[in-house]
């Protein structure tokens, strides 16, 4: 099975470039969390921005979702920072939808 490698460069299918920068992982203790140390990234998913927050070295989302999301940022452009769950960005490129891609992968680590 696939995993996700951070800090690094991935290529899109559409031959865009994006940098992952970590994972953000649900939140179980919302207590814990530091209004000082939000950030929102745009869920990609959703198609809405939602918090993300840092403790200490880890990230964590409060939006009652269950999934982990993978945090990044195009690398043509500043609109800000990306949130989609790890097995869409892990997942295979839809041949019946796009069968003249030849990336295997929606996103693929760049070497």
């Amino acid at each position: 099975m696939r995993s996700i490698k951070y800090p690094a460069i991935y290529k899109h299918f559409k031959n865009n470039y994006y940098a992952v920068m970590t994972v953000s992982k649900p939140i179980e203790d919302k207590s814990i969390i530091n209004e000082d140390n939000k950030l929102q990234a745009y869920h990609t998913e959703l198609n809405k921005f939602i918090n993300i927050y840092k403790i200490e070295d880890l990230y964590y989302h409060d939006e009652n979702l269950k999934d982990s999301l993978v945090l990044y940022k195009a690398l043509y452009d500043d609109k800000g920072i990306y949130a989609r769950p790890i097995n869409m960005f892990l997942s295979q490129v839809d041949k019946n939808k796009y069968p003249d891609i030849e990336q295997k992968y929606r996103f693929e680590l760049v070497n």
